[in-house]
């Protein structure tokens, strides 16, 4: 419908030009050839009028646009060159992608056209008629490059045809009356006629400029009409092609008895307002005519003594109703036929006009209906792919938020979830590219697949990488973002992976930082992705807040603004409750929601034990057990744990042995200490996913014996898978040691992994 609106304003602009310029044909002509080179996009365009001025006068290229005259021939007239010949005697557009090519033309070295003219490739040329149907010029375009003019170009170029033609009517009938004013001023009476005729064609077209729907163009242009010309009556017939009828609209209203019969006539009724539709022409006739009608015998015209009515035609040819002007007097109106056929071609192409807007008021209506109704169901789709309840925690207060983008009605890929595990808790925060229900769709996979690899036990950069790879596996085009975040929540350790998504913020007495993590890549781009993980600690009341790219960034490209504003937001509340803080940061995003925003926001109390961490790299030989030992030495000797001495070290032995012999890789132990509980965890990292077997030695046998010791002497014992590693880690506990709460401490890891 652009396209339409763009000839529609086009056209409305050239036959308004008579305003501007009165009888100045060749002003109009100017004006015209301008617009519509700009409209068709051509680099230069022409206007030849080979029809007589109203001097009478005979001329040839009247104006140029985007080129000078001295860039063409002027000795032969381009109405017989051939190329050109056909424009000026038929009523069909040309239109040549490239003239080089055309069979017709391009084997010439000249392409068609006079020696000497400026280099054309692309042609288009339509024929200007008047409003009786002759061809009087044409508008010739050109390009210097093949393939320039389109389909919407001709539409453009023919509309300013169009247009011409009805402004070159109206600038002639503005020449004669006035040359008619400055050759009779003695009289009086054509003078008034042609005032009158200057006034009614003045007022139409100011009126149509501003009549922006078709109950605005017939409410008003019957009364201008009937005011301008000094006629007793007129009235606008519009067709209802869905009834078959014809719909007056009168000025003034019709008496009771006429419009019973005259208000809605049908198509195939006898009548000179149905003729002038079915013949596209215009029909004369007077009170003393009607009996030849034989559905207007019998009814009394009133004042109305001789009329005249006019078709209102589309561009395209199709009938859309009729003008009829009634005068008083008896003589038949033929001499206004040029005038009212003017006016009525003004009306056509504003009714064309409005017919559009008002289609399109209707579909923008409905569209609107439409997007209310989807919007409600993707929000609806939104709210039942998130959690719907949270879990209970002991240490933490959680709040969430979902703020769908302001505009459209497409499902968003934005998810959070709170994943309760065994030694503590997991948030998730995550956004699908895209809006669409496939996203919304992937965004319900990928929420489940998270959901479920933490469940088993996976840590955070374990659960990316297998999300990533069924990601992959899909083979969907879309890709995802996001974090995890996995907090014990009794010591207040943090352990954090990203996949391309923003860093969580922290806030606490401390101030304002982000929990820094080197991102990995997002998830369902790279099948082979790793995801690093970094340790943080929580060691006071803190405000967690986990979010995506909707609360910080729009189209426009405002990221920095929107991070610093989230930023500043929490900075200034980090005291407030969690709700609060979520409230706040909602209502402080500077910038209008282009995109989904989903938020969740924690509130951790503090750690509830006095944990200590050692950490120590191993080297892949067996320098790594007396290391391992010596370290555990001076872990347990400054921890004042030296009671878990001698079995700490066998425990720790036997790990380390057990990696290096089957795995070729330790890497690395962390030894954890918590003072409140006095329990110790040994935890023994290689890179191998492959899970330690135990196995059933004999009583000779010299090994295989080191999982069966650590069964024996550990409290409780498990693997956590990491990446494309693993941990094994033991607890061990001095006797008496307690939890918080007063019962029997038991620490439990990742799920424990069933030994093979």
């Amino acid at each position: 419908m652009g396209t339409r609106r763009r000839e529609h304003q086009t056209l409305l602009e050239i036959t308004t030009l008579s305003l501007r310029h009165g009888h100045d044909l060749h002003a109009i002509l100017d004006a015209t050839t301008v617009a519509a080179t700009d409209v068709t996009g051509a680099q230069y365009g022409a206007f030849f009028y080979h029809d007589r001025d109203e001097k009478g006068d005979r001329l040839d290229l009247l104006t140029l646009a985007g080129a000078l005259a001295k860039e063409f021939p002027g000795a032969e007239p381009v109405r017989h060159t051939p190329l050109f010949a056909p424009t000026f005697t038929g009523a069909a557009p040309v239109r040549i992608d490239d003239l080089a090519a055309d069979p017709r033309y391009g084997r010439g070295s000249t392409g068609g056209v006079p020696r000497n003219h400026r280099p054309v490739r692309s042609y288009l040329a339509v024929p200007v008629t008047s409003t009786g149907g002759r061809v009087i010029g044409a508008l010739l375009f050109g390009h210097a490059e093949p393939g320039r003019f389109d389909d919407e170009a001709e539409a453009a170029a023919t509309s300013a045809a169009l247009g011409a033609g009805i402004a070159i009517d109206n600038a002639l009938l503005l020449g004669e009356q006035r040359a008619a004013r400055e050759l009779a001023e003695d009289r009086e009476a054509a003078a008034a006629a042609a005032a009158s005729r200057t006034a009614l064609l003045q007022s139409i077209t100011a009126l149509l400029s501003t009549s922006a729907t078709t109950a605005d163009i017939t409410s008003s242009v019957p009364r201008a009409v009937a005011e301008a010309s000094g006629c007793v009556s007129a009235a606008l017939y519009l067709l209802d092609d869905s009834r078959g009828v014809l719909t007056g609209h009168c000025h003034p209203p019709l008496p009771a008895d006429l419009s019973a019969a005259l208000s809605s006539i049908p198509v195939d009724a006898d009548t000179p307002v149905t003729e002038s539709v079915r013949t596209r022409s215009a029909v004369a006739f007077t009170h003393d005519d009607a009996a030849r009608y034989a559905d207007l015998r019998g009814l009394d015209p009133g004042a109305a003594r001789s009329s005249l009515a006019v078709p209102l035609v589309e561009r395209n040819g199709r009938a859309l109703g009729s003008l009829i002007v009634n005068w008083a007097d008896t003589t038949p109106r033929d001499d206004e036929v040029a005038l009212f056929s003017s006016v009525a071609a003004q009306v056509s192409l504003a009714l064309e006009r409005a017919q559009l807007l008002d289609a399109e008021r209707a579909a923008r209506e409905n569209l609107a209906g439409s997007v209310a109704a989807l919007t409600d169901l993707a929000r609806t789709l939104q709210s039942g792919l998130l959690p719907q309840r949270l879990p209970a925690l002991e240490r933490v207060t959680v709040a969430v938020r979902y703020q769908p983008a302001v505009v459209g009605a497409e499902v968003g890929g934005d998810w959070y979830d709170v994943i309760a595990v065994d030694d503590g808790v997991v948030f998730v925060i995550g956004d699908v590219q895209g809006h669409s229900t496939t996203a919304a769709g992937l965004m319900g996979q990928l929420r489940t697949a998270v959901r479920a690899y933490v469940s088993e036990g996976h840590g955070p950069a374990a659960a990316l990488e297998r999300t990533n790879r069924l990601l992959v596996d899909q083979a969907e085009e879309l890709f995802a973002t996001c974090c995890l975040v996995r907090l014990d929540q009794g010591s207040g350790t943090v352990t954090v992976a990203t996949a391309g998504h923003p860093a969580p913020l922290v806030a606490d007495g401390a101030g304002l930082r982000e929990l820094e993590v080197e991102p990995g890549p997002p998830l369902g781009v790279d099948p082979a992705a790793t995801y690093p993980t970094a340790a943080h600690r929580l060691r006071e009341r803190s405000r967690v807040v986990l979010y995506t790219d909707g609360v910080v960034e729009t189209r426009a490209d405002q990221l920095d603004a929107g991070v610093d504003s989230l930023r500043r937001t929490v900075a200034d509340n980090a005291g407030s409750p969690c709700e609060e803080l979520a409230n706040r940061i909602m209502a402080s995003i500077p910038h209008r929601l282009d995109d989904d925003a989903a938020m969740l926001v924690l509130e951790y109390t503090g750690p509830d034990t006095q944990l200590e961490e050692a950490a120590l790299p191993l080297p892949a030989d067996v320098r790594a057990v007396a290391q391992s030992r010596a370290f555990l030495r001076t872990a347990l000797t400054a921890w004042n744990a030296g009671e878990l001495l001698d079995e700490a070290e066998l425990v720790l032995s036997e790990l380390v042995t057990n990696a290096l012999v089957h795995t070729d890789s330790a890497t690395g132990v962390l030894l954890r200490y918590d003072r409140t509980a006095r329990r110790l965890t040994i935890n023994v990292q290689d890179r191998s996913t492959r899970h330690p077997r135990e196995r059933h030695a004999g009583a000779d046998a010299l090994g295989g014996r080191g999982l069966g010791i650590v069964e024996t002497v550990a409290d409780d014992w498990g693997v956590s898978e990491e990446g494309d590693g693993k941990t094994v880690w033991a607890e061990l506990a001095i006797d008496g040691g307690v939890s918080p709460d007063g019962c029997a401490e038991h620490r439990a890891q990742p799920s424990r992994r069933s030994v093979e």
